[in-house]
């Protein structure tokens, strides 16, 4: 006769591999039926932390400078409180009436590191959350059933993401002394050289790459062609099936700048926007005739369109419309159909014209 504990036991396997089985079946006949979303929300639930991991690793760049400061101000952090744990343990201590240890651990300073780290992390994973979460309720088309299915609202974020970076890296270049615009480098004859990307690369945690190319000779030619064939993530409008090198192994951007405002010889700075500048587009997603991010003239004229012109700007996602940066930093998804008249009034820096809701 069994003993009681065996028989719980395996009536407790009994009674989950029912479960499972059961589960199984009755998501097989929900997707007979048509009804995949809840199956397809599990499915991402449980997978979608490898992919989403596996999406941001192909994205992150890893700096030696930004590395060794990191690396720094753990150490700082772990000698405060180090340093804050031995001075409270020890006043404390001081008090008869409360037992507590005469010595500070250094195990608990390692414990209270990882518990400020985890800290930290989790709640900007919760802002990210949020906003995504904000996203995907106040969206007016169902983001969930683009083209990408469930991946284009991370795949906009991350976008999105670049496209705030890329605007930083204009906007700290802005303030050194030159204080121009980041318009490409430009020879003594006129010659378009080098492109506003090389220009902020030092910005974009590629100080290295940067001190690497040779601003008096072309981008293609002998000596610097080398440093064009690589990729930079930044550079790159996330997603899976994205070409990220043209024909002759160049890496691409597919982001451009507002050829109103940026162009081989301008001297425009950002205190010098009549317009004002956030009124007026820095640039934006494009994702036709994709040029190399070393390419001196990739600029575009964005009155020419939203996803209207093989030459303007554009983007793949299914709401209709191309994420755009304006002077002020600030990030606006504009739509296919914007009025052409406030469009144009946008990419003009000193145009005077009214700019009106879009």
């Amino acid at each position: 006769m069994e003993n009681k504990p065996e028989a719980k036991l395996k009536r407790k396997q009994y009674t989950f591999t029912a479960v499972i089985v059961a589960g199984v079946i009755l998501a097989f006949f929900m997707v007979c039926a048509g009804i995949v979303f809840p199956v397809q929300g599990l499915f991402y639930l449980v997978t979608g932390w490898f992919t989403f991991l596996y999406r941001v690793s192909q994205q992150i760049t890893v700096s030696a400078s930004a590395l060794v400061t990191s690396l720094v101000l753990l150490v700082l952090i772990l000698v405060i409180i180090q340093l804050l744990g031995r001075y409270v343990t020890r006043l404390l201590s001081q008090r008869e009436t409360i037992a507590f240890p005469i010595h500070w651990q250094f195990r608990w300073t390692c414990a209270v590191l990882v518990l400020v780290v985890i800290t930290f992390t989790g709640g900007f994973a919760v802002v990210g959350v949020a906003q995504l979460s904000v996203g995907l309720v106040t969206a007016k088309k169902a983001m969930l059933y683009s083209s990408y299915g469930a991946r284009e609202p991370t795949l906009k974020y991350g976008s999105l993401n670049n496209l705030r970076n890329v605007s930083f890296g204009i906007v700290i270049y802005s303030s050194g002394a030159k204080s121009e615009l980041p318009s490409g480098i430009i020879s003594p004859t006129g010659q378009p050289l080098h492109s506003w990307e090389t220009q902020i690369l030092p910005f974009l945690d590629a100080v290295g790459h940067r001190q690497k190319i040779d601003d008096f000779q072309p981008w293609n030619s002998k000596r610097n062609a080398k440093y064009f064939k690589e990729s930079f993530p930044v550079f790159i409008i996330p997603g899976r099936d994205r070409p990220k090198f043209n024909t002759k192994g160049y890496g691409l951007s597919y982001y451009s700048l507002n050829s109103r405002v940026f162009y081989p010889g301008s001297v425009a700075r950002l205190d010098q926007i009549p317009d004002g500048t956030s009124s007026t587009i820095m640039g934006g997603e494009v994702f036709s005739r994709v040029r190399a991010w070393g390419d001196p003239i990739n600029f575009r004229d964005p009155a020419l369109g939203i996803n209207k012109h093989i030459d303007g700007f554009g983007a793949p996602w299914k709401a209709g419309g191309a994420r755009m940066i304006f002077l002020d930093g600030s990030a606006r998804f504009i739509n296919n159909e914007i009025d052409p008249a406030v469009l144009k009034a946008l990419s003009t820096p000193n145009g005077g014209e009214p700019v009106g809701e879009f």
